[in-house]
């Protein structure tokens, strides 16, 4: 009886996670983007080992300059794409009628917490220099992604509560188009929401003289990754997810909302070093899980199937296994 509660709970628990909306809103919004960081690896492998073994000199160097505008498209902006699917799918989890507005807020707020200078060392130089009216990579990329949930859930959220404060809607009346009258009615949400983070940005820099996006890495981001897609933290949550299976819950319910956004930055990290030439940082990576933690399926089915071929002795076993086969 009590071993049944326990199930029961555990398994409404499990249920409730994988359901919950920022969690819901994370899976979503990275699964959107998967092709783009396809694409990125495809164009990254083609650049660095294709590209280098058939072309040499001038020829690998105008090969390589369409694999660098791709990589920029993409990877390099990663941060700012992945702000605006986060603002978008929350926005839509939220039945908000306006999740288009959402994203745009999404990505301008992440915008406005990026510092005004940036420092370079330009070509030949051997000190580096400040320039203004600039966005860097290394602010918009692999490195800005964290920040851009965290920014994009915040301002979301913001956005959405202050939209259905009837005192800030603007009601333009009944013989205005849709378009415009949407524009308006969260006019005044979009503009407080905006300068509020301008007004974070503008202490944050005065007071620590950093900005958000090297706070949430430094402090946020590397401390929560490394230790969820560390060997013992891989385990740990596939360990769990795999006991769901026991309660007839796929294990997605954790993978996917946990693990799988912070091991997909892993990849995208991968895919910048492999591009500039660095050495891979991360073993643990989307990758990597999937062709040696989840063969032929979750919880790696695929060696189940052959241990049950080889030493099961019972014939429902077997069978299940050909069907499973």
């Amino acid at each position: 009886m009590k071993n049944s509660k326990f199930i029961d709970q555990f398994a409404t628990f499990a249920g409730k996670l994988g359901n919950q909306i920022h969690l819901k809103t994370l899976r979503d919004a990275f699964v959107t983007v998967m092709p783009l960081y396809i694409l990125a690896g495809l164009i990254v492998l083609l650049n660095n080992t294709v590209f280098k073994w058939i072309f040499q000199g001038d020829t690998l160097t105008r090969f390589q300059y369409w694999g660098i505008t791709i990589a920029n498209g993409t990877l390099s902006i990663s941060g700012m794409i992945i702000a605006v699917m986060v603002g978008y799918f929350l926005a839509k989890n939220r039945d908000f009628e306006n999740p288009l507005a959402a994203s745009m807020l999404s990505l301008v707020s992440l915008i406005v917490m990026m510092p005004n200078t940036v420092s370079v060392v330009p070509d030949g130089a051997k000190d580096a220099v400040n320039i203004s009216g600039v966005l860097s990579f290394n602010n918009t990329g692999t490195g800005a992604m964290f920040a851009g949930v965290i920014v994009a859930i915040i301002a979301t959220e913001l956005f959405i509560e202050l939209s259905n404060v009837k005192a800030l809607q603007m009601n333009l009346g009944e013989n205005i188009p849709p378009a415009v009258s949407r524009s308006f009615s969260v006019l005044l949400p979009v503009m407080t929401v905006i300068s509020l983070f301008g007004v974070v940005s503008a202490l944050l820099f005065n007071i620590t003289g950093m900005n958000l996006i090297s706070i949430i890495t430094i402090f946020i981001q590397e401390p929560i990754r490394h230790i969820g897609t560390s060997l013992i933290g891989v385990i740990i949550i596939y360990s769990l997810g795999n006991m769901l299976w026991l309660f007839g819950i796929h294990q997605a319910v954790i993978y996917s909302a946990i693990l799988e956004p912070l091991l997909l930055i892993n990849i995208t990290e991968n895919i910048t070093a492999a591009n500039n030439g660095q050495a891979i940082p991360h073993i643990i990576n989307l990758s990597q899980i999937q062709t040696f933690a989840l063969m032929g399926g979750s919880g790696s089915t695929l060696c189940l199937l052959i241990a049950t071929f080889l030493v099961s002795r019972n014939a429902v076993s077997k069978n299940v296994a050909k069907l499973s086969f």
